[in-house]
């Protein structure tokens, strides 16, 4: 190193101390000299948040001396327990965070333990901003956050009510019109529920939602991660994105969201064809019984089988008509002896 490379070196670890120095000023850095030498020491000229280094060792992180609490029990305030050493931006950040009271929506303690800090700026940011799109947010934020962690979080915000046992409000969403986020308010065509035109995305958004659904059940994760062929943390953004899109898929074949009328008598439905399942075996033991053969009966040609059935349905025959509740049964047997057919002709 030549004497005038020196004297520049010099000159830039003076005024990286001076910045130091004004800086830990503004942020009222209280600590003596001494104390923050001990301090950058012991921490190896580290920030304990981000894990940046100073310029001592080889980074430009313009580190401050941070007091974990103002007025500790049974020690100083400047005691060294209770000092860390913090970056400028992570310092900054601490000191300007968001808390659930700052937010535009009610937050509650159950909200609370699935939402983080920079949750909070985001809902800040709708209410001053409007609806914006996730590399605007991002941009908008006081802590440095990427693209995609901004998106992952707003995930969480859109499914907090799926999330969250005591919510049953959205609080973020989507507007798939313009791909912008905002408050619910905010927004004119909601994402949540939709079913996209893009095949790539509704495979997406299928697999997402069968994720969501098998970890809800109770399976395993590993489990998942095996049959997708995917990481550990893949399984937890699909998780994240279906509890916000919410889609769904028990009426996709329908097209449409099912009405809750729907459901019910989906479940009615259920209900009587396990019923006219179960006279359907006795009818079949019965029979069996009789012949004496056993297997034997299961080796009748389908297609004559169907033949059989299909001419008591559609002649109204007395066989057809002798127990009560019949009209269901030969219903529920015309639509399987249909479906069977649209198999048949597919093959």
């Amino acid at each position: 190193m030549t004497r005038n490379d020196a004297d520049n070196h010099d000159d830039e670890t003076v005024n990286e101390s001076i910045d130091e120095h004004q800086t830990a000023c503004e942020c009222h850095e209280t600590v003596d000299p001494d104390t923050r030498d001990d301090v950058l020491a012991d921490y190896k000229h580290r920030c304990q948040t981000c894990g940046r280094y100073g310029p001592q060792k080889g980074g430009l992180a313009t580190l401050h001396v941070h007091h974990i609490e103002r007025d500790p029990d049974a020690m100083d305030e400047h005691d060294p327990e209770n000092l860390t050493l913090l970056c400028r931006a992570c310092h900054s950040w601490l000191h300007q965070q968001s808390t659930p009271d700052d937010a535009p929506v009610e937050i509650t303690d159950a909200d609370q333990t699935v939402l983080l800090p920079q949750d909070i700026e985001i809902l800040q940011f709708f209410a001053d901003n409007g609806p914006a799109r996730t590399g605007d947010i991002a941009a908008g934020l006081s802590s440095e956050h990427s693209v995609s962690a901004v998106r992952e979080r707003l995930w969480v915000l859109m499914g907090l009510d799926n999330l969250v046992d005591d919510r049953d409000r959205q609080i973020v969403d989507k507007d798939v019109e313009t791909g912008q986020w905002g408050l619910v308010d905010q927004v004119d065509t909601s994402a949540r529920g939709h079913i996209p035109d893009d095949p790539q995305l509704l495979l997406q958004r299928m697999e997402d939602e069968r994720v969501r659904q098998a970890l809800d059940r109770g399976c395993d994760r590993s489990t998942v991660m095996d049959m997708l062929g995917v990481s550990r943390r893949t399984t937890f953004h699909k998780y994240k994105r279906a509890c916000a899109y919410d889609f769904p898929l028990n009426a996709f074949s329908r097209g449409g969201r099912p009405r809750q009328e729907d459901e019910a008598q989906r479940n009615t439905a259920a209900l009587d064809e396990a019923a006219d399942q179960q006279r359907l075996d006795a009818v079949s033991d019965q029979d069996t019984a009789a012949s004496g053969t056993g297997d034997a009966g299961d080796e009748r040609d389908t297609d004559a089988a169907q033949r059989d059935v299909t001419g008591a349905v559609a002649d109204g025959g007395e066989a057809a008509s002798a127990a009560p509740g019949d009209d269901k049964l030969r219903t529920h047997l015309q639509q399987a002896i249909t479906a069977l057919q649209e198999i048949e002709n597919a093959l």
